[in-house]
């Protein structure tokens, strides 16, 4: 459902006022990303439409917290090193 090929990780002019750069402009945040979900579904290398059902997005939002939580974790645990 990732499609990683299609990520641009870099500051683009056209995107200079989304939330992302904002925040690490004005706060110096480095790690701020944006998730973006189709409201119709996915589709695969091989040009194969999947539908999103009701559990897909409850999936997805269960792996962004969970993600969210080792983030902290690690960074707790960083801090504690120093």
């Amino acid at each position: 459902m990732f499609r990683f090929h299609s990520c641009k990780f870099q500051n683009e002019l056209s995107k200079e006022k989304a939330a992302r750069l904002t925040l690490y402009k004005q706060f110096g945040i480095f790690n701020c990303f944006a998730l973006e979900a189709s409201f119709h579904g996915y589709y695969t290398k091989d040009k194969v439409t999947h539908e999103f059902t009701e559990k897909m997005y409850e999936q997805m939002g269960a792996s962004l917290v969970n993600a969210m939580y080792e983030y902290v974790m690690l960074l707790e645990e960083d801090e504690r090193r120093k």
